[in-house]
């Protein structure tokens, strides 16, 4: 459906909301309850803690029966591989994902794409609650190190995927899960990891389990340091995350929270190939100019169980961060400071039912946002050249419906979301404060064939909108003033982007050998896509374009031939294309163009070779094909392909496991991506050989 943009006042528009929900409550909801809790006794010898732990999990991501594309890297995996890597770099891995590190090593800043779209346009989740910055539509996996080491699974959906809660799926969502407190046993790990690029890592952690009384807890805290790659990219990082929480028969009530401190040293600008033939380390910021951030996050939920088939859950959330960037604006200009501080409460509400041949799940959101930015120079950091602030508010809701008749399932998802952006400006920028605000209606539709045992066809249709970020509608500025106002206002320059996407695909499972395929067609209408230039702080910038799609057929499967060897692969076939660019600089209109940093083919291989019961060895290959620089279609400014082989050995023995990682095994000269200036080329190199050797110690 259109997005529909109008005046409405928050109050009216949360109203609005609040009865489509009733709505939908009244009609569907409260009968099957009724009849659930006529039929069903409660018996607490037989609900499960676990089930109660992860209803929140439940609503926002899709089930195995649902006709998505998706695939989930499960703690098993994670364990078996992770070794500090920034989430980006690890998940590169899955189908049709591409991520580059601007320092070209494991930790700082690092960014994932999925079939060519960024991840401000993934949306991102830890056990239900939403991560992305409500303004960049981003999390900054810098501000928490270590992540993935608290992470029990995470879920990947491609395409505009299930409803959840947060900004819009549009090129697909990262739905993390942590460790749980009812199914995880008691005991501990100490991780020490160290290698190439002064690269070091100390982690500990312990679970509880379920104690005498229902109680519960995990903690775990990290540190670690490197060099980086290129010149003066390092970071220093330390971080924690914790979880306690009660079990009742019936009822749950878990604490859960994170907190990460990163000071990095800058690398945000690509390298040119002059640069880099001499140099492959080269980092054109200069040595002064880093930054350091801290981020936390804290929930508590609560959750009931009204029946063995329905259960809800509501939960609070608070996530802030706050810190300071360096900008060297040139000789005689002096280095900015650039300050960014935000808070960002909200509130979720799941209910999860399950009757016979009928599941529903319907879920609720509303968040309040603000951010401060302001500048400064050095070294006079107490005085301002500007402060200002933007406030972002969102209400929205969904209800996922799903009905199995024989060996069918159908499946219905509607989400309806409202988001709000104002911005007040500094207070001697001589304009006044601007708003806008947008509603979604995300419609989805889908059908699940068990053909036959071995055998199983899904199809779909689903439709996502998405509002532009800041960025975006500013054009990469951080500042609105009288001299910029009139080319980047009003706010609705830019328009909110809508994607139609169509996926069908299969599965067929038969003994040890699994193979997945589906086919995508995504069809985009004022897609805000990157035009390969940065703002002068190093954000991307992007522009809407009228119409624009992604094609393509990814392939996913494992094979286990003998007991001690497992084979894994997947591969993205992929056709992109822009229908019309306009480069406002050069004052060109291209036409039928492939859009920038979209590789038609992406490639992951992966075998494990079990030796003994105390010895495995792990091959990884990947390819990733050439890149387009810039929407203009020239074939001589592109990232060039590259193939990349990694090699792990595992020894285990009780309770002591080491691992041998080695990295660019063959030492390949690659490239993550880039940009130009219309005549060279920009790249953004990824690491030489180099080995991180790590120890565990479980207690």
């Amino acid at each position: 459906m259109p997005v529909v943009q109008q005046k409405f006042r928050p109050l009216v528009l949360a109203l609005v909301l609040a009865l489509v929900l009733a709505l939908v409550l009244a009609l569907v909801l409260l009968p099957i309850v009724a009849q659930a809790q006529k039929t069903t006794a409660v018996d607490s010898a037989r609900l499960k803690r676990d089930s109660l732990e992860t209803v929140v999990i439940r609503a926002a991501r899709a089930t195995i029966a649902a006709p998505s594309a998706q695939s989930t890297i499960d703690r098993a995996t994670i364990s078996a591989q992770f070794a500090g890597q920034d989430a980006p770099l690890f998940l590169q891995r899955a189908p049709s994902m591409t991520s580059y590190s601007e320092s070209g090593g494991f930790s700082g800043y690092s960014y994932v794409r999925m079939r060519g779209i960024d991840q401000s346009r993934l949306n991102i989740t830890l056990d239900g609650v939403p991560l992305n910055d409500p303004e960049d539509q981003v999390l900054y996996f810098s501000n928490v190190p270590d992540f993935l080491n608290s992470i029990h699974s995470v879920q990947i959906q491609r395409g505009v995927s299930a409803s959840t809660f947060g900004t819009a799926s549009y090129a697909g969502s990262l739905n993390f899960q942590s460790v749980p407190l009812a199914s995880t046993a008691r005991g501990g790990e100490l991780d020490l990891t160290g290698g190439s690029f002064n690269t070091m890592r100390a982690s500990a952690q312990y679970s509880t389990g379920v104690l005498d009384g229902g109680w519960a807890g995990y903690a775990r805290i990290s540190k670690q340091h490197t060099d980086g790659y290129r010149e003066h990219s390092g970071n220093d990082a330390q971080s924690a995350f914790v979880s306690g929480g009660w079990f009742g028969a019936r009822d749950v009530l878990k604490f859960s929270g994170f907190a990460g401190v990163s000071g990095t040293r800058e690398a945000y600008y690509a390298a040119s190939e002059a640069e880099l033939a001499v140099n492959r380390r080269v980092n054109p910021l200069s040595d002064h100019e880093g930054d350091r951030f801290h981020q936390e996050m804290a929930n508590l939920q609560y959750a009931h169980t009204v029946s063995d088939n329905v259960q809800f859950t509501v939960t609070g959330y608070r996530n802030s961060a706050a810190g300071a960037f360096d900008v060297d604006f040139g000789t005689g200009n002096g280095i900015g400071n650039y300050f960014l501080a935000h808070v960002w409460y909200g509130a979720i509400a799941a209910l999860s039912v399950r009757s016979g041949d009928l599941s529903l799940d319907v879920g609720a959101h509303l968040s309040d946002y603000h951010r401060e930015h302001a500048l400064a120079m050095r070294p006079t950091l107490t005085v301002r050249e500007y402060t200002n602030v933007g406030f972002k508010q969102e209400q929205s809701g969904f209800a996922k419906l799903a009905l199995d008749r024989g060996e069918f399932r159908f499946s219905a998802d509607l989400q309806v979301r409202r988001a709000a952006f104002r911005y007040e400006p500094s207070k001697d920028a001589g304009i006044s404060g601007a708003s806008t605000d947008w509603i979604f209606v995300n419609p989805k539709l889908g059908i699940t064939w068990k053909a036959a045992p071995p055998l199983v066809f899904f199809v779909s249709y689903g439709r996502t909108s998405r509002e532009p970020s800041r960025g975006d509608m500013f054009a990469g500025a951080d500042d609105l003033n009288k001299d910029n106002a009139a080319s980047l206002l009003p706010l609705t320059r830019v328009k909110p982007e809508q994607a139609d996407d169509f996926e069908a695909g299969a599965t067929w499972t038969k003994g040890d050998f699994r193979l997945t395929a589906d086919a995508f067609a995504m069809e985009f209408r004022d897609e805000i896509a990157a035009i390969g230039a940065l703002s002068l702080t190093g954000s991307p910038l992007r522009k809407n374009v009228g119409r624009s799609y992604r094609r393509g057929v990814e392939f996913d499967g494992a094979w286990t031939p003998v007991s001690t060897v497992t084979a894994t692969a997947n591969l993205t076939l992929m056709s992109s294309r822009i229908a019309a660019y306009r480069d406002d600089a050069a004052n060109i209109t291209y036409r039928d163009i492939e859009p920038l940093q979209t590789p038609p083919v992406i490639a992951n291989e992966s075998v494990e070779w079990r030796v003994t019961p105390h010895l495995s060895v792990i091959g990884n290959g990947r390819f990733v094909d050439r890149a387009h620089l810039a929407n203009d279609g020239n074939v001589q400014l592109v990232t060039p392909a590259f193939w990349m082989f990694d090699g792990t050995v595992a020894w285990k023995a009780g309770r002591t496991e080491l691992r041998l990682q080695l990295f660019n095994l063959f030492d390949a000269n690659a490239y993550a991506g880039g940009y130009t200036d219309g005549t060279a080329r920009y790249f953004y190199p990824i690491a030489s050989r180099n080995v991180l050797v790590s120890t565990r110690f479980s207690f």
